[in-house]
């Protein structure tokens, strides 16, 4: 059992409770409460007047061994939604299903960690550039779909694709955990494939940035992970391009420009249009359907992973989006169940699985 003194700010926020208050409380110093929160254990009394003034047990700030294996930080729901508990504890036991996995990987590599402290908007422009780099995507365009994934392999990143659970599956595009020291972001199947773009950078921000996780929502960072991933999708040289052609024209004129370069660089509509809007370069129209209509010409993850339910196609296309998840998995057939084998794809049949496994290790020989 290991003390999680994070949780005191998290249980503190719930309650509407301050740090000082605690400190005052208890008749200790502000400096004394910042300690048990960075690891520090309350002894005796404290311990006891900490659970009264927080309604809760002592066990509630003690984490057992597979949970302290599991990190999770804050998620990013679509529209911002918020997050609930049960989001939290679903997305939890997702990972927790991949531990014994995870135990079986190579020791992490030495993985870039990137430590910022202002979390500027030259800071999230410098950030992005690093990863463009990483990405080797040609000055001045776009981010797409396949640079995005071959970030995650650049960045030693596990990608694991698969439905999510009924907690959040229609709030959450994918989530970043790290397990077992490895990092692993997850990614909803049901996913189109435009909106996955930049959600995947936000999540690689917070690989890269490393921090310990947020328990409670921190607008700053996410606001933060927001920007870094914006300037990387869409670099400035790329919306002055856009906006030089779009200036002074008719609204269904620069609705349908906007749809002609989405489809030609395979990024989403709605995503270069905020861009154009936070730049102040197109402030007097309104997307509306058209992006809607936009994305049903792509894809979701799990049409193109489950295309005729053919497991040579499925292999191909996972191999293609992440190596590093297929070559760790393959690496485990013989050590594991078919149910657990189904269970790390996202399998609904052991069906499925062993025909994926039979065609790994046709593919093996």
């Amino acid at each position: 059992m290991s003390w999680d003194g994070s949780k005191i700010k998290l249980r503190a926020s719930e309650l509407g409770i301050k740090v000082n208050d605690i400190a005052d409380k208890l008749e200790v110093t502000r400096q004394t409460v910042t300690k048990w929160i960075g690891g520090q254990i309350p002894r005796g009394q404290y311990l006891i007047g900490l659970c009264t003034i927080l309604d809760i047990k002592p066990n509630y700030f003690f984490t057992s061994l597979t949970e302290s294996l599991i990190t999770i930080p804050q998620h990013r729901t679509v529209r911002k939604k918020k997050v609930t508990p049960e989001m939290k504890d679903a997305s939890h036991n997702l990972a927790e299903q991949y531990l014994n996995l995870f135990r079986q990987a190579p020791s992490p590599i030495l993985l870039p960690v990137v430590r910022i402290k202002e979390r500027s908007k030259e800071n999230a422009i410098k950030l992005s550039k690093h990863l463009r780099k990483l990405a080797m995507i040609p000055e001045g365009k776009p981010f797409n779909f396949d640079y995005s994934f071959k970030l995650l392999k650049e960045l030693g990143i596990y990608a694991i694709c698969r439905e999510f659970p009924e907690q959040f599956k229609k709030d959450i595009y994918a989530f970043y955990s790290k397990i077992c020291g490895q990092r692993v972001i997850f990614i909803n199947t049901n996913t189109n494939i435009l909106d996955l773009i930049f959600q995947l950078l936000h999540e690689i921000v917070h690989a890269i940035r490393d921090e310990e996780p947020a328990l409670i929502y921190d607008a700053e960072e996410e606001n933060f992970c927001d920007l870094v991933a914006m300037y990387t999708q869409f670099p400035d040289e790329y919306v002055r391009h856009i906006a030089r052609y779009i200036k002074g024209q008719t609204t269904g004129t620069v609705i349908n420009h906007l749809k002609e370069v989405s489809s030609d660089y395979a990024h989403s509509l709605y995503g270069i249009y905020i861009r154009l809007h936070k730049a102040g370069l197109c402030t007097k129209i309104t997307i509306g359907g058209a992006d809607t209509l936009f994305k049903r010409k792509f894809k979701t993850i799990e049409q193109m992973l489950y295309k005729n339910n053919d497991p040579l196609h499925y292999i191909k296309m996972l191999k293609e989006l992440s190596p590093l998840f297929i070559d760790l998995i393959s690496n485990q057939i013989s050590d594991c169940s078919t149910r657990k084998f189904a269970e790390w794809l996202g399998f609904n049949t052991s069906m499925d699985a062993k025909a994926v496994i039979e065609e790994l290790e046709r593919v093996k020989e």
